[in-house]
């Protein structure tokens, strides 16, 4: 990984907010769901444990936890700062936050982008994944096993925990 030092991927690098014009460019234009997203501390990005985050980059020996997935409205963000970022990264780490981040969508109920499929799935099968019948039926028992596990102890599943449901 070349260094990322000063490079803007994810909302928590885009301190003055010019990539976040560029997605939403006033205030009335950001979805209430996303204004009232979490704000991530710093000290909470590093207690979080590395599956509240789409992709975990190390460099010089620090871990960098990007794309928040900790709830719909981080999300949100986070696909739309990958569609606009992720080529400042290798196509491998691309395609590892790209896939968890489609499966975040599924936690949320948040539509995928077609784009974000590609990148996670190749062309080809995104395009053939609405046709799958499994496909959707285990993004929507996910969504009932967050919702189930959220009622209960009021916070966010992480996948691991979802898989042990």
């Amino acid at each position: 990984m070349d260094k990322i030092s000063g490079i803007i991927l994810d909302v928590y690098d885009d301190l003055g907010g010019s990539v976040l014009k560029t997605i939403f460019p006033t205030a009335d234009a950001l979805p209430e769901f996303v204004k009232s997203a979490h704000a991530i501390s710093f000290d909470e990005r590093s207690a979080l444990p590395d599956d509240a985050f789409a992709l975990i980059l190390e460099q010089g020996g620090i871990e960098l936890k990007k794309f928040a997935t900790i709830d719909a409205g981080n999300t949100a963000l986070s696909v739309e700062y990958f569609l606009k970022t992720a080529h400042r990264l290798p196509v491998e780490a691309q395609k590892v936050a790209a896939q968890n981040l489609v499966a975040a969508c599924g936690w949320y109920d948040i539509e995928a982008p077609e784009e974000l499929q590609k990148v996670a799935f190749g062309v080809s099968t995104a395009i053939n994944l609405a046709s799958v019948p499994g496909s959707v039926g285990e993004v929507r028992s996910n969504q009932q096993k967050q919702r189930a596990f959220q009622s209960q102890t009021g916070t966010i599943a992480t996948p691991n925990q979802l898989a042990g449901m």
